[in-house]
């Protein structure tokens, strides 16, 4: 038998994506930063009064909210990178947001916009922390 055709041991390698554990040391910084941006910016636009609430639900809720998300889990992908939690936890912290500071018409509006926006937000943080532990497996991080 030729060595072109033995059958090579059997080893796990790695995946397109690097994985990496979920420690509460390492994201308490994204945590703070996602807690600011979700919880503490909106109480300042609610004080405002009725132009603080319309620049929260137009500018916030669609534009600004998932950018941050879509930025901090690549950052955190790169740095640290893949793990499911993450993603999940960007994802609570940022729905418990609407219900507190968003003003709507009807529950039932305010509930859609909460499921909808969680999906949102979870997607978004799962997709670009697998970019960027993707660009981190790339880059030999």
């Amino acid at each position: 038998m030729s060595k072109k055709n033995r059958r090579k041991t059997l080893t796990k390698k790695e995946g397109m994506i690097r994985k990496g554990e979920f420690r509460m040391d390492d994201s308490k910084i994204y945590i703070i930063l996602t807690i600011v941006m979700f919880h503490i910016l909106p109480l300042a636009l609610v004080m405002l009064g009725e132009k603080g609430q319309e620049v929260l639900l137009m500018s916030f809720l669609v534009m600004l909210n998932p950018i941050f998300i879509a930025l901090t889990g690549l950052i955190y992908g790169i740095r640290k990178g893949y793990n499911s939690k993450y993603p999940l936890f960007m994802g609570v912290i940022a729905s418990i947001s609407i219900p507190m500071y968003y003003n709507f018409e009807t529950n039932s509006y305010m509930m859609q916009t909460l499921m909808v926006m969680a999906v949102v937000y979870i997607a978004f943080s799962f997709v670009s922390t697998a970019v960027g532990a993707f660009i981190k497996k790339l880059m030999n991080l």
